[in-house]
């Protein structure tokens, strides 16, 4: 009796236990291993993306620091022009700016993913957040006299 090559081999690494194969053929990690973590430069900031799987369905947050409010003594002008800014981009749905209670600045973004999401659709939802955010970030890397630095 021969036996096909198929059952000669090892058995495949742990790691393919954490993928589907989808009806398209393409591949996307199992909903229950559904956290991934990465990061990426847009518009001269760091940002940090994570994915998260929650009641309503597996999600994908974007967070970057912008720097520190401005103090009224910078500036006034300064100050009311940034929480202008702020105040406009809540009209965005999904990726707003925002002021922690550490008085720095944040872009955040939430993007909801289909319940098989691919490598790609998970760079796509950070790439439309990114975009929606864009106008908002670029006025303030006009105004702000600091763009971008960690707080120390």
């Amino acid at each position: 009796m021969h036996i096909p090559t198929v059952f000669q081999h090892p058995p495949a690494p742990a790691e393919m236990n954490e993928l589907d194969v989808l009806d398209d053929g393409s591949v996307a990690l199992k909903r229950e291993r559904a956290k991934v973590s990465f990061g990426f430069r847009a518009c001269g900031l760091p940002f940090s993306a994570e994915t998260r799987v929650l009641e309503a369905g597996p999600m994908l947050q974007i967070a970057a620091e912008i720097g520190g409010d401005p103090y009224s003594v910078e500036g006034v002008e300064l100050r009311e022009a940034v929480h202008a800014v702020i105040r406009s981009s809540h009209a965005s749905p999904s990726c707003r700016l925002m002021v922690s209670n550490q008085k720095r600045i944040y872009c955040i973004g939430k993007a909801h993913l289909g319940e098989a999401w691919t490598p790609t659709a998970l760079l796509t939802a950070a790439a439309e957040l990114v975009l929606e955010a864009r106008p908002y970030l670029m006025v303030l890397r006009d105004i702000l006299p600091r763009w971008a630095k960690p707080a120390t």
